[in-house]
């Protein structure tokens, strides 16, 4: 991976709830005085890069730590401090639990594309029908390319943009559409892939034999030969990513969001993709609410543990969450340890238990700030580490690498100063080792560390100026 030194950004609006909340919550008693504190002041708040190369492994293990991408621009928001929580969400068809709404919707579309097609008797449903009416319809068809422009795509985005969100068309520009939905850090082979994987992703030809098809994708639906939707995906080793969806407002009543959502879960189910990845879920957020439906998990980022949705929904008042159980015996002295690689809710010591919130316990917790801020003094005194002025990145944020780890590391020798590295540098790529680096330097790549982890470090070249 080739990235830029990550920033801490802080927006002084908030673009999900558009500054419309009377309050919002941080737990954050080293900043504000006490646990639970409900702030005036809006911020959207997160870390981001600029990736110039990653793989879709790379993206795949930081998706299941948080982080998104956007173009080439990869982030992941401070839970702990930003206006609205952005969690992590992703689903399954064994999750998947059709209302009557879906069935709607689904019907309707079925009755349009295959009007011959024997629709179950009434009061039941057969999910099946959506993938056998593709099948068999003839005025629609759907087709799957790499992640590239042209033109018949930016005209529907640029309907798109105006007509649903209210865009200035003076805003939207060829250049945007194409940073913000066909440009990729993906290398190329992932990018174009193959003839072999476009064919397999054809609806007639859906097996869980093929060989996946890994790569950033568009999928184009049309409807009597014209282009009525555009699904914006990043097909990755654990599941299919959904980035964004286009669609033409006058075709509103097909309920394409909502559509397109239950074909791609359907679609990962053919195809043998174990997850279906929808982006960020917010509670009260109008526009993020919808992803509810599909059901699924929320990911803990503090215990790297994806709960069904079920299991934490009361836990998700825009409020930080971090999970533990009734009745142990929390040790408010650490933040939890963080290894990169999150469990299933199954697989985790949680399961069957009862669960609460333990994040006041935790992040409000005056100890916590203390303890980061000696081991912050201890890189400094010890290991000659200063804190890098390019990323500003705070003491603590749930789901990077705390403080007290990197110090462990370092006693255990899991991390020393004869730590290599590469720096891209006056547009060459140097090899240092963390001793050769002025103590500032040196922090740049511990927080380098602490939000992406050792291991994708180690296989990193980070740009600086």
């Amino acid at each position: 991976m080739i990235f830029t030194a990550p920033h801490y950004f802080k927006d002084r609006h908030c673009g999900y709830c558009k500054d419309s909340k009377i309050d919002h919550y941080a737990l954050q008693s080293q900043w504000n005085g006490s646990k639970d504190v409900a702030i005036d002041e809006k911020e959207s708040i997160l870390i981001g890069t600029q990736i110039l190369q990653m793989s879709c492994n790379e993206y795949d293990k930081l998706i299941n730590q948080g982080f998104r991408r956007s173009g080439k621009f990869l982030y992941k928001p401070d839970l702990l401090k930003t206006c609205c929580r952005l969690y992590t969400i992703r689903t399954s068809s064994k999750y998947l639990n059709l209302s009557k709404h879906h069935r709607k919707i689904i019907n309707k579309f079925i009755k349009l594309i295959a009007p011959n097609l024997k629709l179950p008797a009434k009061n039941t449903f057969d999910f099946r029908n959506l993938y056998e009416a593709q099948l068999e319809s003839k005025n629609f068809k759907t087709i799957i390319e790499p992640s590239k422009f042209t033109k018949e795509k930016f005209e529907l985005y640029k309907k798109y943009q105006i007509r649903v969100h209210n865009d200035d068309p003076n805003d939207i520009s060829e250049n945007s559409f194409r940073r913000f939905l066909c440009d990729t850090p993906f290398p190329q082979e992932e990018v174009k892939g193959n003839t072999q994987q476009f064919k397999d992703l054809k609806i007639e030809n859906w097996n869980k034999e093929n060989k996946k098809r890994i790569g950033p994708t568009h999928e184009l639906y049309y409807l009597d030969d014209k282009l009525i939707a555009i699904s914006i995906m990043d097909f990755l080793p654990s599941g299919i990513s959904s980035i964004y969806f286009i669609w033409d407002p006058d075709y509103a009543y097909l309920s394409l969001g909502t559509l397109s959502g239950l074909k791609e879960i359907q679609m990962c189910d053919k195809l043998g993709y174990d997850h279906y990845y929808l982006g960020y879920y917010i509670q009260d957020c109008e526009k993020m609410k919808y992803k509810k439906q599909f059901g699924g998990e929320i990911l803990d980022l503090a215990n790297e543990i994806y709960f069904p949705f079920e299991k934490v929904d009361k836990f998700l008042n825009n409020r930080l969450f971090v999970i533990g159980e009734k009745g142990q015996n929390i040790i408010q002295e650490l933040e939890v340890e963080n290894k990169g690689e999150p469990i299933d809710y199954e697989d985790s010591d949680f399961k069957d238990k009862e669960l609460i919130n333990i994040a006041e316990d935790i992040y409000g917790n005056d100890e916590i700030s203390q303890d980061a801020e000696e081991c912050k003094q201890i890189l400094k005194d010890k290991y000659k580490i200063k804190v890098s002025t390019l990323t500003e990145v705070p003491n603590i944020i749930p789901g990077s690498i705390p403080i007290w780890q990197i110090i462990e590391w370092f006693e255990n020798e899991n991390l020393d100063l004869d730590f290599e590295v590469e720096l891209f540098i006056n547009g060459q790529i140097v090899d240092f080792k963390l001793r050769d680096l002025i103590p500032e330097g040196r922090g740049l790549i511990i927080d380098c560390i602490r939000i992406f982890g050792l291991e994708l470090i180690q296989d990193s070249v980070i740009m600086v100026s």
